[in-house]
Protein backbone atom coordinates (compact mmCIF):
# COMPACT_ATOMS: atom_id res chain seq x y z
CA UNK A 1 0.00 0.00 0.00
CA UNK A 2 1.54 3.52 -1.09
CA UNK A 3 -0.11 6.83 0.92
CA UNK A 4 -1.14 8.98 -1.86
CA UNK A 5 -1.69 12.44 -1.74
CA UNK A 6 -3.96 14.55 -3.83
CA UNK A 7 -4.16 18.28 -4.64
CA UNK A 8 -7.70 19.29 -5.51
CA UNK A 9 -9.34 15.96 -4.47
CA UNK A 10 -13.07 17.50 -5.11
CA UNK A 11 -12.04 18.32 -8.66
CA UNK A 12 -13.33 15.94 -11.37
CA UNK A 13 -9.65 14.35 -11.89
CA UNK A 14 -9.34 14.37 -7.67
CA UNK A 15 -12.31 12.25 -7.29
CA UNK A 16 -11.86 9.94 -10.27
CA UNK A 17 -8.50 9.31 -9.41
CA UNK A 18 -8.64 8.69 -5.63
CA UNK A 19 -11.26 6.26 -6.08
CA UNK A 20 -9.48 4.42 -8.35
CA UNK A 21 -6.60 4.46 -5.92
CA UNK A 22 -8.42 3.20 -3.18
CA UNK A 23 -10.08 0.44 -5.43
CA UNK A 24 -6.37 -0.47 -5.82
CA UNK A 25 -5.66 -1.11 -2.30
CA UNK A 26 -4.11 2.33 -2.09
CA UNK A 27 -4.56 4.76 1.13
CA UNK A 28 -5.31 8.81 -0.60
CA UNK A 29 -5.24 11.85 1.35
CA UNK A 30 -7.12 14.43 -0.61
CA UNK A 31 -6.67 18.24 0.05
CA UNK A 32 -9.47 20.73 -0.67
CA UNK A 33 -9.83 24.57 -0.28
CA UNK A 34 -10.48 25.65 3.32
CA UNK A 35 -14.38 25.53 3.80
CA UNK A 36 -15.04 23.75 0.75
CA UNK A 37 -17.35 20.67 1.21
CA UNK A 38 -18.91 19.83 -1.82
CA UNK A 39 -18.62 16.48 -3.11
CA UNK A 40 -17.13 14.97 -0.61
CA UNK A 41 -20.12 11.91 -1.26
CA UNK A 42 -18.06 10.89 -4.09
CA UNK A 43 -15.10 10.04 -1.70
CA UNK A 44 -15.92 7.33 0.71
CA UNK A 45 -12.17 5.99 2.88
CA UNK A 46 -10.39 9.34 1.50
CA UNK A 47 -8.88 11.49 4.32
CA UNK A 48 -9.66 15.12 3.13
CA UNK A 49 -7.50 18.28 4.67
CA UNK A 50 -8.20 21.97 4.34
CA UNK A 51 -5.28 22.95 2.53
CA UNK A 52 -4.19 26.30 -0.11
CA UNK A 53 -1.73 25.32 -2.15
CA UNK A 54 -0.40 28.15 -2.45
CA UNK A 55 0.50 27.93 1.68
CA UNK A 56 3.90 26.04 1.33
CA UNK A 57 4.32 26.03 4.77
CA UNK A 58 1.01 24.42 5.12
CA UNK A 59 2.14 21.93 2.25
CA UNK A 60 5.32 21.20 4.03
CA UNK A 61 3.51 20.82 7.34
CA UNK A 62 1.23 18.27 5.57
CA UNK A 63 3.83 16.23 3.66
CA UNK A 64 6.09 15.38 6.73
CA UNK A 65 2.73 14.63 8.52
CA UNK A 66 1.44 12.37 5.85
CA UNK A 67 4.98 11.18 4.50
CA UNK A 68 3.46 10.30 0.89
CA UNK A 69 4.92 8.13 -1.64
CA UNK A 70 3.68 10.38 -4.00
CA UNK A 71 1.85 13.85 -4.30
CA UNK A 72 -0.47 14.32 -7.50
CA UNK A 73 -0.82 18.67 -8.05
CA UNK A 74 -3.83 18.97 -9.70
CA UNK A 75 -4.49 21.90 -7.76
CA UNK A 76 -5.06 24.37 -10.49
CA UNK A 77 -7.26 27.53 -11.69
CA UNK A 78 -8.71 25.75 -14.90
CA UNK A 79 -10.35 27.60 -17.15
CA UNK A 80 -8.39 28.84 -20.25
CA UNK A 81 -11.02 31.58 -21.10
CA UNK A 82 -11.40 33.13 -17.34
CA UNK A 83 -7.60 33.08 -17.32
CA UNK A 84 -7.55 36.36 -19.89
CA UNK A 85 -9.38 37.80 -16.32
CA UNK A 86 -7.20 36.61 -13.89
CA UNK A 87 -3.61 36.21 -14.76
CA UNK A 88 -1.70 36.76 -11.64
CA UNK A 89 -3.81 34.33 -9.95
CA UNK A 90 -3.27 31.57 -12.39
CA UNK A 91 0.13 32.41 -12.36
CA UNK A 92 0.04 32.12 -8.57
CA UNK A 93 -1.93 29.02 -7.98
CA UNK A 94 -0.43 26.89 -11.66
CA UNK A 95 3.01 27.73 -11.09
CA UNK A 96 4.64 29.92 -8.53
CA UNK A 97 2.39 27.27 -5.71
CA UNK A 98 4.19 24.52 -8.07
CA UNK A 99 7.89 25.79 -7.63
CA UNK A 100 7.34 26.27 -4.15
CA UNK A 101 5.93 22.26 -3.50
CA UNK A 102 9.04 20.97 -5.67
CA UNK A 103 11.48 23.22 -3.58
CA UNK A 104 9.43 21.68 -0.74
CA UNK A 105 10.75 18.30 -1.88
CA UNK A 106 14.20 18.53 -3.22
CA UNK A 107 14.88 19.43 0.54
CA UNK A 108 13.66 16.00 1.05
CA UNK A 109 15.67 14.42 -1.31
CA UNK A 110 16.69 11.40 -1.11
CA UNK A 111 13.37 9.89 0.05
CA UNK A 112 11.39 12.51 -1.59
CA UNK A 113 7.71 11.46 -2.64
CA UNK A 114 6.95 10.85 -6.42
CA UNK A 115 5.32 14.29 -7.74
CA UNK A 116 3.29 14.02 -10.90
CA UNK A 117 2.01 17.12 -11.80
CA UNK A 118 -1.08 17.85 -14.09
CA UNK A 119 0.26 19.80 -17.23
CA UNK A 120 -1.77 20.41 -20.06
CA UNK A 121 -2.17 20.42 -23.57
CA UNK A 122 -2.17 23.97 -23.93
CA UNK A 123 1.34 24.21 -23.00
CA UNK A 124 2.03 23.48 -27.20
CA UNK A 125 0.06 26.63 -28.15
CA UNK A 126 -0.98 26.07 -31.71
CA UNK A 127 0.63 24.47 -33.87
CA UNK A 128 0.60 24.56 -37.63
CA UNK A 129 -2.21 22.50 -39.21
CA UNK A 130 -1.34 18.99 -39.10
CA UNK A 131 1.51 18.81 -36.57
CA UNK A 132 1.29 16.38 -34.73
CA UNK A 133 2.61 17.36 -30.78
CA UNK A 134 4.78 15.29 -28.43
CA UNK A 135 7.37 15.20 -25.57
CA UNK A 136 9.50 17.10 -27.84
CA UNK A 137 7.15 20.23 -28.92
CA UNK A 138 8.40 23.18 -28.20
CA UNK A 139 6.50 25.11 -25.62
CA UNK A 140 4.93 28.25 -26.79
CA UNK A 141 1.90 29.22 -24.90
CA UNK A 142 -0.69 31.62 -26.06
CA UNK A 143 -2.51 32.00 -22.88
CA UNK A 144 -2.21 33.20 -19.32
CA UNK A 145 -3.22 29.36 -18.63
CA UNK A 146 -0.86 28.60 -20.79
CA UNK A 147 2.11 30.27 -19.40
CA UNK A 148 1.62 29.48 -16.26
CA UNK A 149 1.15 25.86 -17.00
CA UNK A 150 4.46 26.05 -19.37
CA UNK A 151 6.35 27.46 -16.18
CA UNK A 152 5.40 24.41 -14.01
CA UNK A 153 6.49 22.22 -16.92
CA UNK A 154 9.41 23.35 -16.82
CA UNK A 155 10.24 23.44 -12.88
CA UNK A 156 9.28 20.13 -13.02
CA UNK A 157 11.83 19.36 -15.59
CA UNK A 158 14.68 21.54 -13.43
CA UNK A 159 13.33 19.48 -10.88
CA UNK A 160 13.97 16.09 -12.17
CA UNK A 161 17.42 17.02 -13.30
CA UNK A 162 17.97 17.75 -8.96
CA UNK A 163 17.19 14.21 -8.45
CA UNK A 164 13.45 14.86 -8.03
CA UNK A 165 11.15 11.56 -9.02
CA UNK A 166 9.01 14.52 -11.30
CA UNK A 167 6.72 14.15 -13.94
CA UNK A 168 4.21 15.91 -16.24
CA UNK A 169 0.88 14.58 -17.59
CA UNK A 170 0.66 16.37 -20.59
CA UNK A 171 -3.29 16.45 -20.46
CA UNK A 172 -5.09 16.81 -23.49
CA UNK A 173 -9.28 17.69 -22.82
CA UNK A 174 -10.94 15.10 -20.75
CA UNK A 175 -14.53 15.02 -19.41
CA UNK A 176 -17.35 13.17 -17.25
CA UNK A 177 -20.36 13.71 -15.15
CA UNK A 178 -18.39 15.61 -13.05
CA UNK A 179 -17.03 18.47 -14.73
CA UNK A 180 -18.49 22.16 -14.54
CA UNK A 181 -21.32 23.30 -16.94
CA UNK A 182 -18.71 26.10 -17.57
CA UNK A 183 -16.81 23.57 -19.67
CA UNK A 184 -17.74 23.02 -23.55
CA UNK A 185 -19.02 18.90 -23.09
CA UNK A 186 -20.83 19.14 -20.01
CA UNK A 187 -22.74 22.49 -21.16
CA UNK A 188 -23.65 20.66 -24.45
CA UNK A 189 -24.67 17.01 -22.44
CA UNK A 190 -26.65 19.82 -20.02
CA UNK A 191 -28.33 21.88 -22.90
CA UNK A 192 -28.42 18.61 -25.13
CA UNK A 193 -30.97 17.53 -21.56
CA UNK A 194 -32.90 20.32 -21.53
CA UNK A 195 -33.93 20.07 -24.94
CA UNK A 196 -34.74 16.29 -24.41
CA UNK A 197 -37.16 17.50 -21.46
CA UNK A 198 -39.10 19.94 -23.86
CA UNK A 199 -37.15 23.06 -21.50
CA UNK A 200 -35.02 24.72 -24.76
CA UNK A 201 -35.20 24.11 -28.99
CA UNK A 202 -32.03 24.26 -29.45
CA UNK A 203 -28.09 23.25 -28.39
CA UNK A 204 -26.36 26.60 -28.14
CA UNK A 205 -22.74 27.43 -28.46
CA UNK A 206 -19.96 29.65 -29.03
CA UNK A 207 -18.61 28.21 -31.88
CA UNK A 208 -19.56 24.65 -32.82
CA UNK A 209 -16.50 24.01 -35.55
CA UNK A 210 -14.28 23.73 -33.00
CA UNK A 211 -12.69 20.80 -32.77
CA UNK A 212 -10.37 19.17 -30.15
CA UNK A 213 -8.67 16.11 -29.13
CA UNK A 214 -11.13 15.18 -25.87
CA UNK A 215 -11.80 12.00 -24.32
CA UNK A 216 -12.88 10.45 -20.88
CA UNK A 217 -11.73 11.57 -17.56
CA UNK A 218 -11.96 8.21 -16.18
CA UNK A 219 -9.10 7.01 -19.03
CA UNK A 220 -7.23 9.75 -18.18
CA UNK A 221 -6.91 9.38 -14.13
CA UNK A 222 -5.52 5.91 -15.15
CA UNK A 223 -2.33 7.96 -16.50
CA UNK A 224 -1.56 9.41 -12.85
CA UNK A 225 -1.73 5.36 -11.28
CA UNK A 226 0.82 4.54 -13.97
CA UNK A 227 2.86 7.54 -14.06
CA UNK A 228 3.46 6.67 -10.12
CA UNK A 229 4.94 3.89 -10.68
CA UNK A 230 6.85 4.19 -13.89
CA UNK A 231 10.15 6.09 -14.58
CA UNK A 232 9.86 9.82 -14.40
CA UNK A 233 9.41 11.48 -17.42
CA UNK A 234 6.85 13.48 -19.52
CA UNK A 235 3.33 11.70 -21.09
CA UNK A 236 1.34 13.28 -23.30
CA UNK A 237 -2.01 12.00 -22.34
CA UNK A 238 -4.71 12.08 -25.33
CA UNK A 239 -6.92 10.10 -27.54
CA UNK A 240 -5.18 10.81 -30.88
CA UNK A 241 -8.84 11.22 -32.40
CA UNK A 242 -10.21 14.80 -33.19
CA UNK A 243 -14.11 15.72 -32.77
CA UNK A 244 -16.13 19.21 -33.17
CA UNK A 245 -18.34 20.38 -30.63
CA UNK A 246 -20.97 19.86 -33.38
CA UNK A 247 -20.62 16.34 -33.67
CA UNK A 248 -20.66 16.26 -29.81
CA UNK A 249 -23.73 18.03 -29.91
CA UNK A 250 -25.44 15.45 -32.55
CA UNK A 251 -24.57 12.09 -30.33
CA UNK A 252 -25.96 14.49 -27.12
CA UNK A 253 -29.00 15.61 -28.80
CA UNK A 254 -29.76 11.48 -30.17
CA UNK A 255 -29.20 10.24 -26.41
CA UNK A 256 -31.63 13.01 -25.15
CA UNK A 257 -34.00 11.67 -27.25
CA UNK A 258 -34.13 14.51 -29.45
CA UNK A 259 -32.20 13.72 -32.73
CA UNK A 260 -33.84 16.51 -35.15
CA UNK A 261 -32.96 19.48 -32.65
CA UNK A 262 -30.55 21.62 -34.59
CA UNK A 263 -26.62 22.73 -32.61
CA UNK A 264 -26.84 26.52 -33.24
CA UNK A 265 -23.96 28.89 -33.18
CA UNK A 266 -24.42 32.20 -30.44
CA UNK A 267 -22.72 34.62 -32.27
CA UNK A 268 -20.62 35.54 -29.10
CA UNK A 269 -16.66 36.43 -29.83
CA UNK A 270 -14.34 33.51 -29.50
CA UNK A 271 -11.99 33.59 -26.53
CA UNK A 272 -8.66 35.09 -27.54
CA UNK A 273 -5.92 33.08 -28.79
CA UNK A 274 -8.23 30.16 -29.55
CA UNK A 275 -6.28 26.92 -30.44
CA UNK A 276 -7.00 25.29 -33.74
CA UNK A 277 -7.02 21.67 -34.17
CA UNK A 278 -4.24 19.84 -32.42
CA UNK A 279 -2.56 16.00 -33.49
CA UNK A 280 -1.32 14.62 -29.99
CA UNK A 281 0.97 11.52 -30.01
CA UNK A 282 0.65 9.00 -27.63
CA UNK A 283 3.55 6.91 -28.35
CA UNK A 284 5.83 7.47 -25.72
CA UNK A 285 2.95 7.05 -23.18
CA UNK A 286 1.90 3.78 -24.58
CA UNK A 287 4.84 2.10 -24.59
CA UNK A 288 6.34 3.67 -21.17
CA UNK A 289 3.12 3.46 -19.17
CA UNK A 290 1.05 1.06 -21.31
CA UNK A 291 -1.46 3.63 -21.05
CA UNK A 292 -4.44 4.10 -24.15
CA UNK A 293 -7.47 5.25 -24.41
CA UNK A 294 -10.68 2.76 -23.55
CA UNK A 295 -13.58 4.81 -23.25
CA UNK A 296 -14.79 6.64 -26.41
CA UNK A 297 -15.92 9.62 -26.31
CA UNK A 298 -19.28 9.31 -27.16
CA UNK A 299 -20.51 6.81 -24.66
CA UNK A 300 -18.88 9.65 -22.18
CA UNK A 301 -21.21 12.15 -23.81
CA UNK A 302 -24.25 9.72 -23.96
CA UNK A 303 -23.55 9.41 -19.97
CA UNK A 304 -22.89 12.68 -19.44
CA UNK A 305 -26.47 13.63 -21.19
CA UNK A 306 -27.98 10.74 -18.63
CA UNK A 307 -26.45 11.86 -15.75
CA UNK A 308 -27.48 15.74 -16.77
CA UNK A 309 -31.13 14.38 -17.09
CA UNK A 310 -31.63 13.13 -13.71
CA UNK A 311 -29.90 16.08 -11.91
CA UNK A 312 -32.28 17.99 -13.84
CA UNK A 313 -35.50 16.33 -13.09
CA UNK A 314 -33.98 15.36 -9.45
CA UNK A 315 -32.32 18.39 -8.05
CA UNK A 316 -29.52 16.77 -6.77
CA UNK A 317 -26.29 18.18 -7.84
CA UNK A 318 -24.00 15.00 -6.63
CA UNK A 319 -24.66 11.06 -6.46
CA UNK A 320 -22.22 8.48 -6.64
CA UNK A 321 -24.60 6.66 -8.87
CA UNK A 322 -23.79 9.59 -11.41
CA UNK A 323 -20.12 7.83 -12.16
CA UNK A 324 -22.46 4.73 -13.25
CA UNK A 325 -24.14 7.16 -15.78
CA UNK A 326 -27.38 6.68 -13.76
Amino acid sequence: MTTHLVTAVTSQDGILLSRLLTSLGHRVVGTVLPGMTDRLVYLPGVRVEALDVRDTSAFEALVDEVRPGVVHNLAALTSVGDSWAGPDEVRAVNQEAVVRMLDVLLGRLPTAPAFVQASSGEIFGAPATDWAVDERTPLRPVSPYGEAKSGAHRAVVAARSEGLRGTNLILFGHTSPLQPVRFAIPLVAHQAAEVGLGRRGAVTLRDPTVSRDWGSASDFVRAYAAASEARPDDFVVATGRLHSLHEIGRWALAEAGAPDADVLSSGAAPRPHDLGSEHPDISHTRQVLGWEPTVSLRDEVERMVRVARRRITSGVEDDPRYLLGS
